[in-house]
Protein backbone atom coordinates (compact mmCIF):
# COMPACT_ATOMS: atom_id res chain seq x y z
CA UNK A 1 0.00 0.00 0.00
CA UNK A 2 2.56 2.28 0.58
CA UNK A 3 3.86 2.18 -3.00
CA UNK A 4 1.05 4.36 -3.64
CA UNK A 5 2.33 7.38 -1.73
CA UNK A 6 4.88 9.71 -2.64
CA UNK A 7 6.10 11.30 0.90
CA UNK A 8 8.35 14.84 0.32
CA UNK A 9 11.09 13.65 2.62
CA UNK A 10 12.77 10.21 3.44
CA UNK A 11 11.82 10.43 6.82
CA UNK A 12 8.10 10.90 6.40
CA UNK A 13 8.54 7.63 4.30
CA UNK A 14 10.44 5.44 6.85
CA UNK A 15 8.25 6.43 9.63
CA UNK A 16 5.35 5.47 7.50
CA UNK A 17 6.85 1.78 6.65
CA UNK A 18 9.17 1.22 9.97
CA UNK A 19 5.50 -0.44 11.34
CA UNK A 20 4.97 -2.88 8.82
CA UNK A 21 8.15 -3.88 8.26
CA UNK A 22 8.71 -5.08 11.71
CA UNK A 23 6.05 -6.53 11.81
CA UNK A 24 7.34 -8.39 8.62
CA UNK A 25 10.07 -9.46 10.34
CA UNK A 26 8.71 -10.70 13.80
CA UNK A 27 6.23 -12.68 11.61
CA UNK A 28 9.63 -14.67 10.03
CA UNK A 29 10.73 -15.78 13.35
CA UNK A 30 9.74 -18.28 15.03
CA UNK A 31 9.20 -16.92 18.52
CA UNK A 32 6.55 -14.75 18.13
CA UNK A 33 4.64 -17.13 15.50
CA UNK A 34 4.91 -19.45 18.43
CA UNK A 35 2.94 -16.92 20.55
CA UNK A 36 0.78 -16.22 18.07
CA UNK A 37 0.51 -19.60 17.30
CA UNK A 38 -1.37 -20.81 20.88
CA UNK A 39 -4.54 -19.07 20.58
CA UNK A 40 -7.46 -21.22 19.58
CA UNK A 41 -7.34 -22.31 15.76
CA UNK A 42 -11.42 -21.64 15.34
CA UNK A 43 -10.59 -17.95 16.18
CA UNK A 44 -10.84 -16.66 13.19
CA UNK A 45 -14.10 -18.80 12.66
CA UNK A 46 -16.08 -17.25 15.29
CA UNK A 47 -19.05 -15.19 14.84
CA UNK A 48 -18.07 -12.57 17.09
CA UNK A 49 -14.71 -12.00 15.46
CA UNK A 50 -16.46 -11.79 12.11
CA UNK A 51 -18.77 -9.36 13.22
CA UNK A 52 -16.34 -7.31 15.49
CA UNK A 53 -13.60 -6.49 13.11
CA UNK A 54 -15.57 -6.21 9.60
CA UNK A 55 -19.24 -4.40 10.72
CA UNK A 56 -18.05 -1.87 13.43
CA UNK A 57 -16.14 -0.13 11.22
CA UNK A 58 -18.85 -0.53 8.29
CA UNK A 59 -21.47 0.66 10.21
CA UNK A 60 -18.92 3.63 11.39
CA UNK A 61 -19.00 4.87 8.02
CA UNK A 62 -22.44 4.48 7.46
CA UNK A 63 -22.86 6.32 10.40
CA UNK A 64 -20.39 8.82 9.68
CA UNK A 65 -21.83 9.49 5.71
CA UNK A 66 -25.11 10.31 7.31
CA UNK A 67 -23.76 12.49 9.78
CA UNK A 68 -21.37 14.52 7.16
CA UNK A 69 -22.79 15.12 3.38
CA UNK A 70 -19.01 15.77 2.19
CA UNK A 71 -18.56 12.00 2.85
CA UNK A 72 -21.61 11.12 1.22
CA UNK A 73 -20.43 10.85 -2.55
CA UNK A 74 -21.78 8.56 -5.27
CA UNK A 75 -18.22 7.22 -5.95
CA UNK A 76 -18.55 5.34 -2.13
CA UNK A 77 -21.80 3.50 -3.30
CA UNK A 78 -19.93 0.86 -4.81
CA UNK A 79 -16.86 0.44 -2.64
CA UNK A 80 -19.77 0.48 0.34
CA UNK A 81 -21.81 -2.39 -2.11
CA UNK A 82 -18.76 -4.80 -2.48
CA UNK A 83 -17.76 -4.38 1.25
CA UNK A 84 -21.51 -5.45 1.81
CA UNK A 85 -21.69 -8.10 -0.37
CA UNK A 86 -18.22 -9.78 0.43
CA UNK A 87 -19.09 -9.93 4.28
CA UNK A 88 -22.52 -11.51 3.19
CA UNK A 89 -20.61 -13.89 1.10
CA UNK A 90 -17.86 -14.55 3.74
CA UNK A 91 -20.62 -15.04 6.51
CA UNK A 92 -22.72 -17.48 4.49
CA UNK A 93 -19.86 -19.69 3.10
CA UNK A 94 -18.50 -19.71 6.70
CA UNK A 95 -22.29 -20.69 8.72
CA UNK A 96 -23.07 -23.38 5.56
CA UNK A 97 -19.51 -25.03 4.72
CA UNK A 98 -19.72 -28.59 3.80
CA UNK A 99 -16.91 -29.52 6.10
CA UNK A 100 -17.30 -27.86 9.63
CA UNK A 101 -14.68 -29.54 11.20
CA UNK A 102 -12.09 -29.43 8.69
CA UNK A 103 -10.46 -25.95 9.39
CA UNK A 104 -7.30 -25.65 7.41
CA UNK A 105 -5.71 -23.14 8.55
CA UNK A 106 -2.68 -24.39 10.47
CA UNK A 107 -0.67 -22.90 13.49
CA UNK A 108 1.75 -21.30 10.86
CA UNK A 109 -0.23 -19.84 8.42
CA UNK A 110 -2.71 -18.48 11.47
CA UNK A 111 0.53 -16.70 12.83
CA UNK A 112 1.47 -15.20 9.82
CA UNK A 113 -2.03 -13.96 8.83
CA UNK A 114 -2.77 -12.04 11.99
CA UNK A 115 0.84 -10.14 11.74
CA UNK A 116 -0.44 -9.29 7.57
CA UNK A 117 -3.87 -8.16 8.99
CA UNK A 118 -2.18 -6.25 11.60
CA UNK A 119 0.75 -4.46 9.28
CA UNK A 120 -2.30 -4.06 6.92
CA UNK A 121 -4.54 -1.87 8.76
CA UNK A 122 -0.91 0.39 10.21
CA UNK A 123 -0.25 1.02 7.26
CA UNK A 124 -3.42 2.08 6.04
CA UNK A 125 -3.70 4.63 9.09
CA UNK A 126 -0.10 5.61 8.89
CA UNK A 127 -1.08 6.94 5.15
CA UNK A 128 -4.52 8.15 6.33
CA UNK A 129 -2.49 10.04 8.83
CA UNK A 130 0.34 11.44 7.23
CA UNK A 131 -0.82 11.72 3.67
CA UNK A 132 -4.41 12.17 3.32
CA UNK A 133 -4.81 13.06 -0.18
CA UNK A 134 -3.00 9.29 -1.11
CA UNK A 135 -6.51 8.53 0.34
CA UNK A 136 -7.90 7.87 -3.20
CA UNK A 137 -4.82 5.53 -4.34
CA UNK A 138 -5.25 3.27 -1.37
CA UNK A 139 -9.24 3.26 -1.44
CA UNK A 140 -8.50 1.71 -5.08
CA UNK A 141 -6.17 -1.07 -4.04
CA UNK A 142 -7.66 -2.22 -1.11
CA UNK A 143 -10.71 -2.25 -3.44
CA UNK A 144 -8.97 -4.20 -6.13
CA UNK A 145 -7.93 -6.59 -3.27
CA UNK A 146 -11.57 -6.72 -1.87
CA UNK A 147 -12.89 -7.71 -5.69
CA UNK A 148 -10.24 -9.85 -6.21
CA UNK A 149 -11.09 -12.01 -2.69
CA UNK A 150 -15.18 -11.36 -3.48
CA UNK A 151 -14.91 -13.67 -7.00
CA UNK A 152 -12.80 -16.03 -4.96
CA UNK A 153 -15.38 -16.49 -2.44
CA UNK A 154 -17.55 -16.85 -4.99
CA UNK A 155 -15.61 -19.74 -6.77
CA UNK A 156 -14.93 -21.40 -3.50
CA UNK A 157 -18.81 -21.24 -2.14
CA UNK A 158 -19.82 -22.36 -5.19
CA UNK A 159 -18.19 -25.55 -5.61
CA UNK A 160 -18.18 -26.08 -2.26
CA UNK A 161 -22.21 -26.65 -2.67
CA UNK A 162 -21.46 -28.74 -5.53
CA UNK A 163 -19.28 -30.71 -3.18
CA UNK A 164 -16.40 -30.90 -6.10
CA UNK A 165 -14.12 -33.63 -5.41
CA UNK A 166 -10.31 -32.36 -6.32
CA UNK A 167 -8.65 -29.70 -7.97
CA UNK A 168 -9.88 -30.94 -11.40
CA UNK A 169 -13.88 -30.75 -10.63
CA UNK A 170 -13.12 -27.30 -8.68
CA UNK A 171 -11.49 -25.81 -11.76
CA UNK A 172 -14.84 -27.65 -13.96
CA UNK A 173 -17.07 -25.71 -11.56
CA UNK A 174 -15.25 -22.61 -11.29
CA UNK A 175 -15.65 -22.08 -15.26
CA UNK A 176 -18.91 -22.59 -14.84
CA UNK A 177 -19.51 -20.23 -12.23
CA UNK A 178 -17.40 -17.47 -13.98
CA UNK A 179 -19.77 -18.33 -17.37
CA UNK A 180 -22.75 -17.61 -15.37
CA UNK A 181 -21.07 -14.69 -14.12
CA UNK A 182 -20.50 -13.08 -17.48
CA UNK A 183 -24.09 -13.96 -18.56
CA UNK A 184 -25.62 -12.25 -15.95
CA UNK A 185 -23.18 -9.19 -15.52
CA UNK A 186 -23.34 -8.15 -18.89
CA UNK A 187 -26.86 -7.96 -19.28
CA UNK A 188 -26.94 -6.09 -16.39
CA UNK A 189 -24.38 -3.49 -17.43
CA UNK A 190 -25.90 -2.59 -20.40
CA UNK A 191 -29.18 -2.14 -18.59
CA UNK A 192 -27.95 0.03 -16.03
CA UNK A 193 -25.87 1.91 -18.96
CA UNK A 194 -29.75 2.40 -20.55
CA UNK A 195 -31.47 3.17 -17.50
CA UNK A 196 -28.68 6.10 -16.63
CA UNK A 197 -29.15 7.29 -20.59
CA UNK A 198 -32.76 7.60 -19.93
CA UNK A 199 -33.79 8.30 -16.37
CA UNK A 200 -29.97 9.87 -14.75
CA UNK A 201 -30.65 13.21 -15.42
CA UNK A 202 -34.41 12.86 -13.74
CA UNK A 203 -32.57 11.34 -11.10
CA UNK A 204 -29.69 13.84 -10.55
CA UNK A 205 -31.97 16.45 -10.16
CA UNK A 206 -34.18 14.89 -7.72
CA UNK A 207 -31.77 13.66 -5.94
CA UNK A 208 -30.14 17.23 -5.44
CA UNK A 209 -34.10 18.37 -4.16
CA UNK A 210 -33.83 15.80 -2.13
CA UNK A 211 -30.35 16.61 -0.67
CA UNK A 212 -31.41 20.47 -0.04
CA UNK A 213 -34.55 18.91 1.77
CA UNK A 214 -32.54 17.04 4.09
CA UNK A 215 -29.92 19.91 5.02
CA UNK A 216 -32.84 22.22 5.49
CA UNK A 217 -34.73 19.95 8.24
CA UNK A 218 -31.24 19.45 9.43
CA UNK A 219 -30.43 15.48 8.67
CA UNK A 220 -27.75 16.18 6.80
CA UNK A 221 -25.19 19.41 7.36
CA UNK A 222 -24.20 21.67 4.66
CA UNK A 223 -22.02 20.66 2.21
CA UNK A 224 -21.43 19.99 -1.03
CA UNK A 225 -22.39 15.90 -1.70
CA UNK A 226 -19.99 15.82 -5.19
CA UNK A 227 -17.39 18.19 -4.36
CA UNK A 228 -14.03 17.69 -2.84
CA UNK A 229 -12.00 14.36 -2.40
CA UNK A 230 -12.68 14.14 0.67
CA UNK A 231 -12.35 9.61 1.79
CA UNK A 232 -13.79 8.70 5.11
CA UNK A 233 -10.92 7.05 6.98
CA UNK A 234 -13.75 4.49 8.58
CA UNK A 235 -13.79 3.33 4.64
CA UNK A 236 -10.35 2.66 4.21
CA UNK A 237 -10.41 0.85 7.54
CA UNK A 238 -13.50 -0.81 6.26
CA UNK A 239 -11.87 -2.14 3.21
CA UNK A 240 -8.75 -2.88 4.58
CA UNK A 241 -10.12 -5.10 7.52
CA UNK A 242 -12.39 -7.32 5.77
CA UNK A 243 -9.14 -8.03 3.45
CA UNK A 244 -6.74 -8.82 6.21
CA UNK A 245 -10.01 -11.14 8.08
CA UNK A 246 -11.38 -12.49 4.31
CA UNK A 247 -7.93 -13.52 3.86
CA UNK A 248 -7.21 -16.09 6.52
CA UNK A 249 -11.31 -17.04 6.52
CA UNK A 250 -10.77 -18.18 2.90
CA UNK A 251 -7.52 -20.45 3.12
CA UNK A 252 -9.34 -22.06 6.60
CA UNK A 253 -11.95 -22.61 4.41
CA UNK A 254 -10.89 -23.98 0.98
CA UNK A 255 -6.94 -24.65 -0.30
CA UNK A 256 -7.85 -22.55 -3.14
CA UNK A 257 -3.74 -22.51 -3.93
CA UNK A 258 -3.83 -26.22 -3.22
CA UNK A 259 -6.95 -26.35 -6.29
CA UNK A 260 -4.72 -24.17 -8.73
CA UNK A 261 -1.40 -25.56 -8.36
CA UNK A 262 -1.97 -29.22 -8.14
CA UNK A 263 -4.17 -32.11 -7.94
CA UNK A 264 -5.23 -31.38 -3.94
CA UNK A 265 -8.36 -33.33 -2.14
CA UNK A 266 -9.73 -32.47 0.60
CA UNK A 267 -12.29 -35.12 0.56
CA UNK A 268 -13.20 -38.22 -1.50
CA UNK A 269 -15.95 -39.66 -3.31
CA UNK A 270 -19.63 -39.82 -0.95
CA UNK A 271 -21.51 -42.55 -0.49
CA UNK A 272 -19.23 -44.80 -0.72
CA UNK A 273 -18.91 -45.93 3.21
CA UNK A 274 -14.88 -45.07 2.45
CA UNK A 275 -12.95 -43.33 4.76
CA UNK A 276 -9.21 -42.39 5.12
CA UNK A 277 -7.77 -42.15 8.42
CA UNK A 278 -4.57 -40.12 8.50
CA UNK A 279 -1.60 -39.31 11.17
CA UNK A 280 1.75 -38.11 11.19
CA UNK A 281 4.74 -40.30 11.91
CA UNK A 282 6.22 -37.94 14.30
CA UNK A 283 3.25 -38.34 16.35
CA UNK A 284 3.56 -42.40 16.44
CA UNK A 285 5.96 -43.54 19.44
CA UNK A 286 9.46 -44.47 17.61
CA UNK A 287 10.18 -47.66 19.27
CA UNK A 288 9.68 -50.56 16.69
CA UNK A 289 7.61 -53.02 19.34
CA UNK A 290 5.36 -50.23 20.33
CA UNK A 291 4.74 -49.32 16.85
CA UNK A 292 3.77 -53.03 15.90
CA UNK A 293 1.85 -53.10 19.55
CA UNK A 294 -0.45 -49.99 17.87
CA UNK A 295 -0.69 -51.61 14.63
CA UNK A 296 -1.84 -55.02 16.06
CA UNK A 297 -4.69 -53.33 17.99
CA UNK A 298 -5.73 -51.75 14.29
CA UNK A 299 -5.28 -55.37 12.95
CA UNK A 300 -7.85 -56.48 16.22
CA UNK A 301 -10.12 -54.17 14.76
CA UNK A 302 -10.42 -55.00 11.66
CA UNK A 303 -10.64 -58.60 12.50
CA UNK A 304 -13.78 -57.66 14.55
CA UNK A 305 -16.05 -56.56 11.61
CA UNK A 306 -14.05 -54.31 9.15
CA UNK A 307 -13.09 -55.22 5.51
CA UNK A 308 -10.16 -53.05 5.77
CA UNK A 309 -8.34 -51.01 8.28
CA UNK A 310 -5.46 -48.77 6.66
CA UNK A 311 -3.78 -46.29 8.57
CA UNK A 312 -2.32 -43.46 6.62
CA UNK A 313 0.62 -42.03 7.85
CA UNK A 314 2.54 -39.05 6.37
CA UNK A 315 5.97 -39.06 6.98
CA UNK A 316 8.88 -36.57 6.31
CA UNK A 317 12.35 -36.75 4.81
CA UNK A 318 14.50 -37.38 8.39
CA UNK A 319 12.02 -39.99 8.90
CA UNK A 320 12.43 -41.54 5.87
CA UNK A 321 16.26 -41.40 6.30
CA UNK A 322 16.00 -42.01 10.03
CA UNK A 323 13.47 -44.80 10.48
CA UNK A 324 13.52 -46.87 7.20
CA UNK A 325 13.29 -50.02 8.77
CA UNK A 326 9.73 -48.92 10.65
CA UNK A 327 8.16 -47.91 7.92
CA UNK A 328 8.92 -50.93 5.82
CA UNK A 329 7.01 -52.54 8.41
CA UNK A 330 4.25 -50.54 8.40
CA UNK A 331 4.15 -50.72 4.75
CA UNK A 332 3.89 -54.89 4.49
CA UNK A 333 1.19 -54.62 6.73
CA UNK A 334 -0.80 -52.68 4.40
CA UNK A 335 -0.90 -49.69 5.68
CA UNK A 336 -0.12 -46.26 3.36
CA UNK A 337 2.70 -44.27 3.43
CA UNK A 338 2.70 -40.79 2.12
CA UNK A 339 5.09 -37.75 2.07
CA UNK A 340 4.77 -34.92 3.97
CA UNK A 341 7.11 -31.54 4.19
CA UNK A 342 10.15 -31.39 6.57
CA UNK A 343 9.96 -29.28 9.68
CA UNK A 344 12.57 -26.75 9.65
CA UNK A 345 14.77 -25.65 12.52
CA UNK A 346 16.20 -22.51 13.25
CA UNK A 347 14.79 -19.07 14.76
CA UNK A 348 14.66 -17.01 11.37
CA UNK A 349 12.27 -19.07 8.74
CA UNK A 350 12.23 -15.95 6.00
CA UNK A 351 9.34 -14.92 3.75
CA UNK A 352 7.39 -18.08 2.02
CA UNK A 353 7.57 -15.60 -1.11
CA UNK A 354 11.48 -15.87 -1.68
CA UNK A 355 11.47 -20.40 -0.52
CA UNK A 356 10.67 -21.23 -4.27
CA UNK A 357 14.16 -22.69 -4.21
CA UNK A 358 13.84 -24.53 -0.66
CA UNK A 359 10.87 -26.00 -1.61
CA UNK A 360 11.80 -27.16 -4.96
CA UNK A 361 14.13 -28.89 -3.08
CA UNK A 362 12.10 -30.56 -0.46
CA UNK A 363 10.83 -32.43 -3.05
CA UNK A 364 12.96 -33.69 -4.82
CA UNK A 365 14.93 -35.07 -2.48
CA UNK A 366 11.85 -36.40 -0.42
CA UNK A 367 10.71 -38.35 -3.36
CA UNK A 368 14.27 -39.52 -4.07
CA UNK A 369 14.66 -40.83 -0.57
CA UNK A 370 10.74 -42.39 -0.84
CA UNK A 371 11.65 -44.32 -3.74
CA UNK A 372 15.24 -45.48 -2.51
CA UNK A 373 13.57 -46.76 0.80
CA UNK A 374 10.02 -48.43 -0.59
CA UNK A 375 11.05 -49.06 -4.37
CA UNK A 376 8.30 -47.36 -5.91
CA UNK A 377 7.55 -43.75 -6.23
CA UNK A 378 5.23 -41.66 -3.81
CA UNK A 379 1.37 -40.94 -4.68
CA UNK A 380 0.59 -38.52 -2.24
CA UNK A 381 1.80 -35.25 -0.40
CA UNK A 382 0.32 -33.99 2.85
CA UNK A 383 -0.08 -30.24 2.42
CA UNK A 384 0.69 -29.05 5.64
CA UNK A 385 1.80 -25.87 6.41
CA UNK A 386 5.72 -26.70 8.15
CA UNK A 387 7.46 -23.50 8.38
CA UNK A 388 6.54 -21.67 5.21
CA UNK A 389 6.78 -23.85 2.21
CA UNK A 390 4.71 -26.49 3.16
CA UNK A 391 1.72 -25.08 1.11
CA UNK A 392 4.43 -22.99 -1.37
CA UNK A 393 3.07 -22.72 -5.23
CA UNK A 394 6.82 -24.51 -5.87
CA UNK A 395 6.07 -27.33 -3.55
CA UNK A 396 2.24 -27.80 -5.02
CA UNK A 397 3.58 -27.50 -8.76
CA UNK A 398 6.62 -30.18 -8.11
CA UNK A 399 4.26 -32.52 -6.07
CA UNK A 400 2.18 -32.33 -9.89
CA UNK A 401 4.77 -32.72 -11.99
CA UNK A 402 5.83 -36.24 -10.23
CA UNK A 403 2.94 -37.68 -10.68
CA UNK A 404 1.46 -36.88 -6.46
CA UNK A 405 -1.70 -36.20 -5.48
CA UNK A 406 -2.25 -33.15 -2.49
CA UNK A 407 -3.94 -34.42 0.37
CA UNK A 408 -5.82 -31.89 2.89
CA UNK A 409 -8.34 -33.06 5.38
CA UNK A 410 -12.31 -32.83 6.04
CA UNK A 411 -12.64 -33.75 9.78
CA UNK A 412 -9.14 -32.08 12.29
CA UNK A 413 -9.54 -33.98 15.32
CA UNK A 414 -6.63 -33.12 17.65
CA UNK A 415 -6.20 -35.15 20.84
CA UNK A 416 -4.78 -33.97 23.98
CA UNK A 417 -5.97 -36.50 26.42
CA UNK A 418 -6.23 -39.94 26.88
CA UNK A 419 -9.65 -40.48 26.06
CA UNK A 420 -11.90 -38.35 23.38
CA UNK A 421 -13.96 -36.08 24.27
CA UNK A 422 -17.73 -36.08 23.50
CA UNK A 423 -17.24 -33.34 21.15
CA UNK A 424 -14.80 -35.29 19.34
CA UNK A 425 -17.09 -38.36 19.34
CA UNK A 426 -19.22 -36.06 18.03
CA UNK A 427 -17.36 -34.23 15.44
CA UNK A 428 -16.01 -37.39 14.21
CA UNK A 429 -19.62 -39.48 13.66
CA UNK A 430 -21.23 -36.77 12.46
CA UNK A 431 -19.09 -35.84 9.84
CA UNK A 432 -18.79 -39.41 8.09
CA UNK A 433 -22.67 -40.12 8.36
CA UNK A 434 -23.18 -36.79 7.08
CA UNK A 435 -21.61 -37.30 3.84
CA UNK A 436 -21.31 -41.49 3.92
CA UNK A 437 -18.43 -41.51 2.77
CA UNK A 438 -15.35 -39.87 1.78
CA UNK A 439 -13.92 -38.56 5.09
CA UNK A 440 -10.49 -37.70 5.43
CA UNK A 441 -10.01 -37.91 9.03
CA UNK A 442 -6.48 -36.52 10.20
CA UNK A 443 -5.98 -36.99 14.02
CA UNK A 444 -2.96 -35.54 15.76
CA UNK A 445 -1.33 -35.76 19.03
CA UNK A 446 -0.45 -33.43 21.55
CA UNK A 447 3.37 -33.64 22.47
CA UNK A 448 3.57 -36.29 25.68
CA UNK A 449 1.15 -38.39 24.67
CA UNK A 450 1.75 -42.18 26.05
CA UNK A 451 2.13 -44.72 23.12
CA UNK A 452 -0.73 -47.05 25.11
CA UNK A 453 -2.65 -44.08 24.82
CA UNK A 454 -1.97 -43.48 21.07
CA UNK A 455 -3.18 -46.64 20.70
CA UNK A 456 -5.78 -46.59 22.48
CA UNK A 457 -7.61 -43.01 21.27
CA UNK A 458 -7.00 -44.71 17.95
CA UNK A 459 -8.68 -47.67 19.03
CA UNK A 460 -11.75 -45.41 20.14
CA UNK A 461 -11.69 -43.57 16.37
CA UNK A 462 -11.92 -46.94 14.67
CA UNK A 463 -14.89 -48.00 16.95
CA UNK A 464 -16.80 -44.63 15.89
CA UNK A 465 -16.43 -45.59 12.18
CA UNK A 466 -18.32 -48.40 12.39
CA UNK A 467 -19.91 -49.50 9.31
CA UNK A 468 -17.05 -47.55 7.00
CA UNK A 469 -13.94 -49.01 5.69
CA UNK A 470 -10.75 -47.31 6.47
CA UNK A 471 -9.08 -46.93 3.36
CA UNK A 472 -5.93 -45.65 1.63
CA UNK A 473 -6.13 -42.18 0.40
CA UNK A 474 -5.92 -43.93 -2.93
CA UNK A 475 -9.35 -45.63 -2.63
CA UNK A 476 -11.19 -43.22 -0.79
CA UNK A 477 -10.08 -40.25 -3.04
CA UNK A 478 -10.17 -41.41 -6.80
CA UNK A 479 -10.07 -39.41 -10.21
CA UNK A 480 -12.21 -41.84 -12.41
CA UNK A 481 -14.43 -42.94 -9.67
CA UNK A 482 -17.98 -43.73 -11.01
CA UNK A 483 -20.71 -41.39 -9.86
CA UNK A 484 -22.85 -43.10 -6.81
CA UNK A 485 -26.47 -41.40 -6.30
CA UNK A 486 -28.50 -42.76 -3.27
Amino acid sequence: QLLFVDYGDIKSSIIAASPPLILAALASMKGPRSIISSLDSSFLLQPIVLQSCCLLPFITLIHQSILNAAYLKISTIPSCSVAFIALLLMHLYSKNRAHKNGNLLTSEMKSQAIFAGISMLLSSSIVMELKPEASKALVVFLLGSLFVLLVTYAFASVADTWYTVGSGQFQMVSLDTAGMMLFVMCPVVVLHLRFLDKYGDSIASKSAMLKEYLQSTGVLSDGDVYGGDIISFSLVMTLAMITSVGVPLLNALSPVGGYLFSRAYTHGQPNTKKVAMCVNFSDLPKDAGKIVQILNSLEKKKADGLTTGVLNTFVTLEDLKQFPTELKSMAEKGHAISLAPSEFQGTFCGLSLFQWNKASREIESARREYSKTFGKEPSWLFSKSADNIGRHPSLLRGASDFGMKVAYWSTLVQLTGNRLTSDQKRIIGGDCSDKKGGSVIYVTFEQGVSPSSISTLLGEVVDLLDGFNIESLSDVAKDDASMILK
